[in-house]
């Protein structure tokens, strides 16, 4: 299975009218993370995965929390380490743009 048939896509974060909590704006991050649609689940049961290593160059905005990002679209992404849903249990790997479920 592609990422692209779970509907992955890069997250973002920050932005206009977006302000942390003592009220000063926060920037506009692009590439921080992949958002999909589980692939044990569906679309009923999104996940998402922040990168320790962000498209945008910054640092992972979960500090050392963030996998591993290769590749610079969806269709070359990689990560590690491996990935487990731990609420539905579905556990695998997102490798050169393919859902590997172990």
């Amino acid at each position: 299975m592609k990422l692209s048939d779970i509907n992955a896509r890069f997250g973002a974060s920050g932005g206009e009218g977006i302000t942390d909590k003592d009220g000063n704006p926060v920037p506009r991050r692009e590439g921080i993370g992949v958002l999909f649609d589980c692939p044990k689940c569906g679309e009923s049961h999104p996940g998402f995965v922040p990168f320790a290593n962000p498209l945008d160059g910054g640092p992972g905005t979960h500090g050392s929390q963030g996998w591993q990002r290769t590749g610079e679209t969806i269709e070359t992404l990689t990560l590690t380490p491996s990935i487990l849903r731990r609420d539905c249990g579905w556990h695998g790997f997102f490798t050169n743009g393919e859902v590997i479920s172990c």
